[in-house]
């Protein structure tokens, strides 16, 4: 019989530490994955902060004829048959929300870098184009947000600049900028495809009417 002080032979160890590296990885991988699900929540939770933000000033601004300023800015409208809904369906085919988007989604974009410009008044009082589109949009958060620091994020803000509605936010501060023409890039991400497992999966936050 093998005296009992025997220790562990050199297979055993072996067994013993794979078994290990594999529950380890097996916890590190259920870790990781609660996060990004976690983060993937925040981003949607701050993108209808937004939302709300950006509908109660388009409402004030209608009151005081400041839409008019805010189509001169906007960027040229995407066309609804470019979108992909959350249900998986083309915005053009979707029987909610067609009335008020016929005309197509206007928006406008900001970035980190962006935003800290904006926080230097690098755009304050010039008349270029882009710097009057980054004015108006940080104009419209600014107002009512308690925490600005959400601000320094990759957003999209799309509207109806003559009816003062807001259709949606897009939100994220895990990447760098957001298109709607290019490809997937060096952190710049395509937004025109709204379904959850997408945006999931480059943890970008939505709120909006569909």
């Amino acid at each position: 019989m093998r005296n009992k002080n025997d220790g562990f032979t050199l297979a055993e160890l072996i067994v013993s530490l794979a078994i290990l590296l594999i529950l380890a990885s097996l916890g590190i991988a259920g870790v990781l994955s609660y996060q990004d699900y976690a983060d993937f929540k925040r981003q949607n939770s701050y993108a209808q902060t937004l939302f709300t933000v950006a509908q109660a000033q388009l409402t004030a601004y209608s009151v005081r004829g400041v839409l008019p300023e805010l189509k001169d800015v906007s960027d040229s409208p995407v066309l609804l048959s470019e979108i992909v809904t959350p249900e998986g369906t083309t915005a053009d085919e979707s029987e909610r929300g067609l009335p008020a988007k016929q005309d197509g989604i206007y928006y406008l974009t900001g970035t980190r870098e962006t935003y800290e410009k904006y926080l230097q008044g690098e755009y304050k009082g010039k008349t270029d184009i882009k710097s009057r589109q980054y004015e108006m949009l940080y104009g419209i958060f600014e107002g009512y947000m308690t925490d600005r620091a959400v601000l320094s994020a990759a957003i999209a803000l799309e509207y109806d600049p003559e009816a003062g509605i807001v259709y949606s936010v897009l939100y994220s501060d895990r990447k760098n900028s957001f298109t709607y023409t290019a490809k997937n890039k060096n952190g710049r991400v395509n937004i025109c495809d709204r379904r959850e497992d997408y945006r999931s999966e480059y943890l970008i936050g939505y709120y909006g009417l569909e």
